[in-house]
């Protein structure tokens, strides 16, 4: 139920800024974006993972301009072992 809540308003949300979109539509456009880890082994032997978020389509970033929503969600982050 708490599932259904969510995309009905995220649905209201969008259909105010004229987006108007079913759910199966969204869900096709949010599924593109992924985080990703890249390994790097450094000079010294150790290792360095960088993940960050790929760049949204331009469909996906009207979305997430209509919700105010950070279009590259987590950021870079990197971890050196």
């Amino acid at each position: 139920m708490l599932a259904y809540q969510c995309v009905q308003l995220i649905r209201r949300q969008l259909k105010a800024k004229g987006i108007e979109a079913s759910w199966t539509s969204l869900r096709e456009t949010l599924s593109v974006q992924r985080r990703v880890t890249a390994r790097f082994k450094r000079k010294d032997g150790g290792k360095l993972h960088v993940r960050k978020t790929t760049q949204p389509e331009t469909r996906l970033k009207t979305i997430y301009a209509a919700l105010d929503f950070d279009p590259l969600p987590g950021g870079t982050k990197r971890l050196a072992e």
